[in-house]
């Protein structure tokens, strides 16, 4: 592996006195080859680590030359950066979504409805491919990029629990659901609905079929509403422990 492997070459070339800035970011073009510079540094990384891949070897398996890949990237880290932003851009408009979905509408009489659709949309979205790949990533990097696996559970599994923390807290007040700890219910959903199946996929790097990790969802959004539901589900997991 060359020294310089990773070195970003000059980058601009000039027409007499003008310098040719090339096509502008939102050109599909640029879209399609950002994708594709993404996608093979995804992949290198999660099969050699991110100390052991070159642009190098990310310009080859996406097809591309690699001073293309730079004018796209200027190294490996900025490349890392991009695939954790787009995650964590995800999370975040889900966050908020949830803020949205918590305020209007909820009654004790579709309290379950509400929450099995919201667990199944959970539970898809955090067991994905793209989620998967990256905590695997993070895991593996955690030394090199330290700051920035801070930086995604905050903004991303973090701003999620917040957001399910306070949609429940308002519940409580309504008197839909009975939660003394809206931040504790919160992350018990969470697991519940999609925490075992995203441990299994991480350590096994295998992602679940989708049947399998909905009904998941769905058991999980069961015994949530045993514990913190008022109803018939509150009243059939009582029922159970005795």
């Amino acid at each position: 592996m060359s020294a310089t492997s990773d070195r970003r070459p000059a980058r601009g070339t000039r027409r007499g006195n003008a310098r040719f800035s090339g096509p502008r970011e939102d050109d599909p073009r640029v879209v399609r080859t950002r994708a594709a510079v993404v996608a093979a540094a995804r992949t290198l990384f999660l099969g050699q680590g991110y100390a052991g891949t070159t642009m190098e070897e990310i310009a080859a398996l996406a097809g591309l030359a690699k001073r293309t890949v730079y004018n796209n990237y200027p190294d490996k880290r900025a490349l890392f950066t991009q695939i954790v932003t787009d995650v964590i851009a995800f999370a975040e408009a889900f966050a908020r979504e949830l803020h949205e979905e918590f305020t209007v509408g909820v009654t004790a009489a579709n309290i379950r409805a509400t929450l099995d659709d919201l667990g199944r949309r959970l539970a898809l979205g955090i067991v994905r491919e793209e989620v998967i790949t990256l905590r695997r990533m993070l895991i593996g990097e955690a030394r090199e990029f330290p700051a920035l696996a801070t930086e995604y559970f905050d903004r991303a599994p973090g701003q999620v629990i917040e957001a399910l923390a306070a949609g429940f807290r308002h519940l409580t007040q309504i008197g839909v659901l009975r939660t003394t700890d809206s931040r504790r219910a919160a992350a018990q959903f969470a697991y519940l609905v999609a925490g075992e199946a995203l441990d299994r996929a991480v350590m096994v790097g295998t992602v679940p079929p989708k049947s399998e990790v909905v009904a998941a969802a769905k058991q999980g959004v069961e015994t949530f509403m045993a514990r913190y539901g008022h109803g018939p589900d509150r009243r059939r997991g009582r029922a159970a422990s005795n």
